[in-house]
């Protein structure tokens, strides 16, 4: 068990969220049910165990980037409501399909932060933020810092300090006031603004320019965390021998469509300047006793999906915080994939309790005996199209039970249905010889 206690994420509440309509929970909390007590982070004061890694499974279309996509809803309106949104723009949230546009989606969410536990969360539809809540844990007694209903005064809890009525003042129909709060240097609420945008790292589908986004990133690590990249370059064999940063001008045409690109950006979004000069990773490959630079379009399509991943990886580990992952398995072979969950469940590679949460297709995982039965969760729709998330210690697994052959058996449910007829159907299969 690890003991060492920093920013930990313990449970995440949404609602009336894409193909979800009920509301659904994924907890971090070890199961009571699973007695082993490896592999888990035993805060201090908290009286329950923490889990470093939480693996969601499903069907295709059945919700599971829905959750990664709920969150990331979540901390984007915390960081960006009240100085990206606009004072009369709708609030792009993303109700089931199959609801009233008027009702309202929610999202909560409990952490452990300076090894007090709070729970965060607000309720909102496309017009206007109708309900927000800070409620604060010391030594486990429930603590309200503030309250807000649409229409009436935020009220705030005697134990929470700072200039609330002055800030509230400040605050739009479509702001939280926690984002708010932060941007006017709001001292007691900092600390969970910078939660949500330091300690969170989300990584969505990693589509070309999300990671050539990501790769680009790198350059910007310090010496330290470049090596340790390197290092885990090194560690999955591709045959990498030195990573380099190097600067190449933008030229007139690249200057050009950043300033058309950089001019559509909400205000939130925009660089205060850009370099006229580009910086770019490269990687060298060992050739016999010659290190040479590949571009990366020379470079297979897993070297960059994992090298992608490498810099917000190596800074959790470093600094702590959770980090969110949407098709972890996506151009990744599926021993690096090991690897990956392998450095979060690690105490020696992870001394900072960093959490990491994905969805993946890969059963390969499920039999490596990796992750524990409370670290692997479902998505599957019903028969309205609603989805539902649910864990596997739902279903009582046995210790020594093999959960890749259980689950592509269906014994867990979150498997697609395929009509084998219809394609037997369709190949002529049934058709009489003639």
């Amino acid at each position: 068990m690890m003991l060492r206690t920093f920013a930990m994420l313990l449970k995440f509440r949404f609602s009336n969220f894409r193909s979800f309509r009920s509301e659904q929970e994924l907890s971090l909390i070890a199961s009571p049910e699973v007695d082993s007590p490896d592999g888990v982070f035993s805060p201090p004061g908290l009286g329950e165990h923490v889990l470093p890694v939480a693996a969601i499974y499903g069907a295709n279309a059945s919700g599971k980037t829905a959750v990664v996509k709920a969150f990331e809803f979540m901390a984007n309106a915390v960081r960006f409501s009240h100085t990206a949104w606009q004072p009369d723009q709708r609030i792009a949230v993303e109700p089931f399909a199959g609801n009233d546009p008027a009702v309202p989606s929610e999202f909560s969410v409990d952490f452990l932060l300076s090894g007090i536990r709070r729970q965060y969360g607000f309720v909102a539809n496309s017009q206007a933020i109708l309900q927000e809540w800070l409620y604060v844990y010391p030594k486990g007694k429930k603590q309200v810092w503030f309250k807000r209903d649409e229409g009436g005064p935020i009220f705030f809890g005697a134990r929470m300090p700072g200039e609330n009525k002055a800030i509230e003042g400040f605050v739009r129909r479509n702001s939280l006031f926690l984002s708010v709060a932060a941007q006017n240097n709001h001292q007691a609420l900092l600390p969970i603004f910078e939660w949500f945008s330091e300690s969170i790292s989300i990584i969505g589908h990693l589509a070309l320019f999300g990671r050539t986004y990501r790769i680009v990133e790198l350059t910007e690590l310090d010496e330290t965390d470049r090596a340790a990249v390197l290092g885990l370059l090194r560690h999955a064999d591709l045959g990498i021998a030195e990573l380099a940063i190097e600067e190449l001008p933008w030229g007139e045409l690249g200057m050009k469509v950043i300033d058309l690109v950089t001019s559509q950006l909400p205000i939130g979004f925009k660089p205060q300047e850009i370099s006229e000069k580009r910086k770019v990773v490269r990687l060298l490959h060992r050739i016999g006793d010659r290190k040479i630079p590949f571009e990366n379009e020379q470079e297979s399509g897993g070297t960059l999906a994992y090298l992608a991943l490498l810099g917000p990886i190596v800074r959790l580990l470093r600094n702590g915080g959770t980090l969110w992952v949407d098709e972890l398995d996506t151009s990744l072979h599926p021993l690096i994939a090991l690897e990956v969950i392998r450095m979060f469940v690690s105490p020696e590679t992870n001394p900072r309790n960093a959490q990491l949460i994905f969805n993946t297709h890969d059963t390969n995982l499920l039999g490596s005996g990796l992750l524990r039965r409370d670290e692997i969760w479902f998505t599957e729709k019903d028969n309205s199209g609603s989805s539902h998330l649910y864990p596997l210690t739902e279903y009582k697994p046995q210790r020594q039970e093999n959960l890749e052959t259980g689950y592509l058996h269906g014994r867990y449910g979150a498997i697609p249905f395929i009509n084998s007829d219809i394609l037997t159907a369709r190949s002529g299969g049934n058709s009489e010889k003639k």
